[in-house]
């Protein structure tokens, strides 16, 4: 009989394109697990569902297995999705926008429509400069009503100062 992660081994790789249907159809996000999954499963590269969500335009988070046992954290998953997915800047904001936008964080989204992506934002903000250090009257009580939203904000501020030094 086939040992446990090499039955989870096959079943992730036959049902990437059903889950990620299925992810699709359900608005939820992937969640990519690029380290554990290679050391662990023996799954990556081109045989890592990380590629067939993004076919199907399932938002994908990365993330980690427990720190103190993988001894890996985001830093290196970023790092890695980069070097095995060649994937540029605008491509990883958009992985650190789903790490909020699927979060069990409570409250509303600062985002829109989710089918726009992140072009669109919630009506109370849609006047303001993304991230800006003092919000109008209407987005400060849309940002103070959501803890979701109070984290986007502060995530859009972060985008905004990087991308003035660089």
């Amino acid at each position: 009989m086939p040992s446990a992660s090499a039955r989870h081994r096959r079943d992730v790789r036959g049902a990437s394109i059903r889950s990620a249907q299925r992810h699709g159809r359900q608005g939820r996000a992937g969640r990519g697990h690029l380290t554990s999954n290679a050391v662990i499963l023996g799954i990556q590269g081109k045989d890592h569902p990380f590629t067939t969500y993004r076919k199907f335009g399932v938002p994908v988070a990365l993330s980690t297995d427990d720190e103190g046992v993988s001894r890996i954290d985001l830093t290196h998953e970023y790092q890695r999705a980069v070097e095995t997915f060649g994937l540029a800047y605008p491509e990883l904001k958009e992985l650190v926008r789903n790490s909020i936008e699927y979060s069990f964080l409570p409250g509303a989204s600062l985002w829109g429509e989710k089918r726009a992506g992140y072009g669109s934002v919630a009506e109370a903000c849609g006047s303001d400069a993304l991230g800006a250090e003092t919000p109008s009257q209407a987005c400060a009580s849309f940002i103070a009503g959501s803890e979701k939203a109070k984290q986007q904000w502060e995530l859009e501020a972060r985008f905004t100062a990087f991308e003035a030094t660089h």
